[in-house]
């Protein structure tokens, strides 16, 4: 079997390293599974999607996976069919915020998001000057919490694995949104090979 190098950020409860060492999630089963089923032998990393991302690009990765596209990645990679859809969340604490209609209500605020991850139009074209980055989903969820920010955009499923114990994170309604992620690779006979399975 052909040995491929597999890459994610950690983004339980689709993949992440669990308490005894050992990488879990949902997203990451399946696509660990379909890579064998295609007849590879995938060995998987995971970190920050600031780390890996650049070292996808670099060539030290194969395949990275839960990524949107873009046009700039459908010129230098293969995109995979659809993995899945996740549901996106601009969440708070404080109530009042809940009634925001439009994405450009959140130039007033600081809204927290992960450090050069790619959220959607909507928020990746806000001011810098209202973002504050963070190196992941937790991160950001406790400069909610601490008041860093008043708002984050966050996985819903991550906010619910994560928040499972804490008091209540508010969805602002209006502003939640679907955004396709895929299996990207750096040679199309792997990405026709995944996608055959």
């Amino acid at each position: 079997m052909e040995k491929i190098k597999v890459c994610a950020d950690p983004f339980p409860p689709y993949q992440y390293i669990d308490k005894d060492g050992q990488m879990r999630g949902r997203d990451y089963e399946l696509v660990m599974s379909r890579l064998r089923a295609a007849g590879y032998s995938p060995k998987m990393h995971i970190a920050p999607w600031n780390q890996i991302y650049p070292q996808f690009e670099d060539g030290e990765f194969d395949v990275l996976f839960q990524a949107q596209d873009s046009p700039e990645r459908l010129e230098k990679f293969y995109l995979s069919r659809l993995l899945r859809h996740a549901v996106t969340e601009v969440v708070t604490v404080n109530r009042g915020l809940t009634g925001l209609r439009k994405y450009t209500e959140l130039e007033g605020y600081k809204v927290g998001v992960i450090a050069d991850f790619a959220n959607g139009p909507e928020i990746d074209s806000l001011p810098a000057s209202c973002k504050t980055e963070f190196a992941d989903a937790a991160k950001v969820l406790q400069g909610i919490y601490d008041g860093t920010v008043d708002c984050g955009v966050c996985d819903q499923g991550v906010k619910e694995y994560l928040m499972a114990k804490e008091p209540a994170l508010y969805p602002i309604p209006a502003l939640t949104y679907h955004r396709p992620l895929y299996v990207m690779f750096r040679k199309k006979k792997h990405r026709d090979d995944f996608d055959a399975v």
